[in-house]
């Protein structure tokens, strides 16, 4: 019999990832939308690193599972406050729970968090070990026991991951002022990038939420494509890095125009009797954002003509586009979500077509 400590930690863990589905049903209706076909290539992808690792000598091999071991822990670890939010943690704390139940039950759902992971390497393996022809560096045994291995490392790493959650006491709500501490201390009018910085920045990592990690992993993500694209085939096929800088360069700027049209719809309400110019508050952060998302193109520009990708009337057009996606979606005005999609994932499969051709 499942204790009631297990059974609830599994149904709220069930519970907050219905809700994180629900909120990237969107970004994965777009995804299929625009890619279809290519969705079995790039689960094909999915258990190369571990696989790639065990062609390599024990020690090096077991260093490069440990680091994607540990890569694909960083998703369960920005989970985290959505597993054990803050609220819950205040509540469960006090409760005489055994370490004993603490480690099997974070065991427990930390299984249900690595399961996508484990049917994605059962299929990505499945299509590298039917291939006829495999690579001369694929060694069938070796590469299954090195799944296999990161797959356990990556369930091992997350049961700690939530283990130490569930012991450390909640961090206390209010701070106490200290003797003859000034309780308030005037600040002058502070300037549109403090402005910013409280009313658009602070919202994306505050109360739990994960839109501030959901775009630092689509940055960090998209910028290691752009590198990996321009570096060669060496790292990367040419077709597949393309591909992959494509659909990430407009899922982030999707993303990120996603999450300033949310709060700006809730400032409308927040900011009704202060005196901000609710136009001149969204002309302004579009701005910024767009001065954010050139990080990207500007990579792109850099390392294209590094790579002399950029030389022909294709690597010319897609380094336009993709200097334009930013621009197009975050300054489009606001239609059917439907229409939105279609706009996103029109942007995917043009981009996709010409970085191919680069």
């Amino acid at each position: 019999m499942i204790h009631a400590y297990t059974r609830f930690r599994i149904t709220l863990t069930l519970k907050s990832l219905a809700q994180l589905v629900a909120r990237l049903r969107s970004s994965g209706e777009i995804v299929l939308l625009a890619l279809g076909p290519a969705i079995l290539g790039l689960l094909g992808c999915v258990a190369l690193p571990p696989m790639f690792a065990a062609s390599y000598p024990l020690f090096p091999a077991l260093g490069l599972l440990l680091l994607h071991a540990a890569l694909m822990t960083l998703p369960a670890a920005l989970l985290l406050p959505r597993l054990l939010p803050a609220q819950v943690r205040a509540w469960l704390y006090p409760l005489p729970v055994p370490s004993g139940l603490l480690l099997r039950t974070s065991m427990l759902v930390a299984g249900l968090l690595v399961a996508p992971l484990a049917l994605a390497y059962i299929g990505s393996l499945a299509i590298w070990m039917a291939q006829g022809q495999r690579p001369d560096w694929l060694l069938p045994g070796r590469a299954i026991g090195a799944t296999l291995l990161s797959l356990l490392l990556t369930w091992a790493a997350t049961s700690g991951l939530l283990y130490r959650a569930a012991l450390l006491p909640p961090a206390p709500r209010m701070r106490t002022l200290q003797p003859g501490a000034a309780t308030y201390a005037p600040h002058p009018r502070p300037g549109w990038p403090m402005l910013w910085y409280r009313l658009f920045w602070l919202p994306l990592w505050r109360r739990g939420s994960l839109a501030g990690p959901r775009q630092a992993l689509l940055l960090a993500g998209t910028l290691i494509a752009i590198a990996l694209w321009m570096a060669g085939p060496a790292l990367l096929p040419k077709v597949g890095g393309a591909v992959l800088a494509s659909v990430l360069l407009v899922l982030l700027v999707h993303e990120a125009d996603d999450a300033l049209r949310t709060q700006l719809a809730r400032l409308q309400t927040a900011t009704a009797r202060l005196p901000l110019d609710p136009r001149v508050l969204g002309r302004r952060a579009r701005l910024s954002l767009l001065a954010g998302l050139a990080l990207p193109p500007s990579l792109l520009t850099v390392a294209g003509l590094a790579a002399q990708a950029w030389g022909h009337p294709a690597g010319r057009l897609y380094l336009a586009l993709a200097w334009s996606v930013a621009p197009l979606l975050v300054m489009t005005p606001s239609f059917t979500p439907r229409g939105r999609m279609g706009l996103v994932a029109f942007s995917i499969m043009l981009l996709c077509a010409i970085g191919s051709k680069v």
